[in-house]
């Protein structure tokens, strides 16, 4: 499929059933991806990770399908724009580690996927009835989980990822997208870590101190969605000009 025709305006609204089961999909394809690259896998004499390498992409080519086009957009963003994030905090500030000590090529995928499913989320029915219901809801699981990673855990990396997402809670008036960002990525950090796929450095820049994973991990995340968001903001508007030239410029050539 090429971008000019994944990006058309003109195309219908996807329907709510199709984002439906494409939210439902999030969790095993989760569990599928990471499972097949797991350590266990591995210690059986399999390199699963091929497997995840295919599924990833595929399903975020599935994903699109479920997104408007500017939705779309910022999910094509990430994908690029989560390889240079992996770059800087797996490979130069090594915060964490993945099992080949080195960036899975599904990952950028699934950071995309991720954000696509928390897009997907937010915009339910049911999240948007009850949206002052669901923002208290997740402030209080954020809250307690904050409050006992610091408190009981010590986890001082997730204190200061704590002090950013408190930030951005505030300026972006307690949007619940960044808080259901949270938990999404609170169960891929449970399940990766869990299967070996990587494991953070219980102390980073050792001065710091954390657990495997950091509860407040997910502060990273939402600081790359508000960037994509932004980035896809300012692309956004020269899109249609550049596709109705190159619509042109085709005509011309036939």
């Amino acid at each position: 499929m090429q971008l000019h025709t994944l990006l058309a305006y003109n195309q219908p609204q996807p329907s709510l059933t199709h984002r439906r089961l494409l939210i439902a999909g999030f969790a095993p394809v989760v569990i599928f991806a990471l499972g097949a690259d797991s350590r266990y896998v591995l210690e059986r004499g399999f390199d699963g990770q091929i497997l995840s390498n295919l599924a990833a992409p595929l399903y975020f080519l599935l994903m699109l399908s479920g997104l408007r086009p500017e939705q779309r957009l910022m999910a094509l963003i990430f994908v690029p724009f989560s390889a240079l994030g992996e770059y800087l905090f797996s490979l130069v500030f090594q915060l964490y580690t993945y099992k080949f000590m080195m960036v899975p090529f599904y990952v950028p995928f699934g950071h995309a996927i991720l954000f696509s499913t928390g897009l997907l989320i937010t915009e339910l029915p049911s999240v948007l009835a009850n949206e002052g219901r669901v923002r208290y809801a997740l402030l209080a699981f954020h809250a307690a989980l904050f409050g006992g990673a610091i408190l009981v855990l010590h986890d001082t990396l997730s204190a200061l990822f704590g002090v950013l997402f408190v930030i951005i809670l505030y300026r972006k008036r307690g949007r619940p997208f960044y808080l259901i960002m949270g938990v999404l990525v609170l169960y891929i950090e449970l399940v990766g870590t869990a299967f070996g796929c990587w494991v953070w450095d219980p102390t980073p820049f050792q001065v710091l101190q954390t657990t495997n994973p950091p509860v407040g991990a997910f502060a990273c995340y939402v600081v790359a969605d508000i960037l994509v968001m932004k980035i896809a903001g300012r692309l956004g508007p020269f899109l249609p000009r550049i596709m109705l030239q190159r619509n042109a410029n085709t005509t011309q050539n036939d």
